[in-house]
């Protein structure tokens, strides 16, 4: 088990390099540094002239994230209310096995 100390924090970011997984996947981990940078730039340098155009974009996302909670708060609510109703009708089936039982044995008694 590694002992972490919170307040060296930085020694365990430059030994982060030394880790098997690290150096495995070098290549792919620089080539996606690689891109997400180009991407970044292309952003900066032609995307910046379109400031209206990334609002609305922003705005259209908001909205559709807004739409999927709202979607998503009434399938919880409409799987929970099915639920219910299940626990309902097998505490219903419970009791009624119960009285019946009560009831045949107080007959053969």
């Amino acid at each position: 088990m590694i002992k972490y100390n919170s307040k060296s924090w930085f020694k365990h970011i430059t030994s982060f390099s030394k880790a098997d997984i690290m150096w495995t996947f070098r290549y792919e981990l620089i080539i996606i540094a690689i891109y997400s940078g180009l991407i970044a730039y292309w952003e900066q340098v032609s995307l910046h002239q379109h400031g209206d155009l990334l609002d609305q974009v922003s705005k259209f996302f908001s909205f559709i994230g807004f739409a999927f909670s709202m979607l998503l708060v009434f399938r919880i609510n409409s799987a929970y209310d099915k639920w219910w109703e299940g626990r309902k009708l097998w505490g219903a089936l419970v009791n009624n096995c119960r009285n019946f039982a009560l009831k045949g044995k107080s007959v053969c008694s």
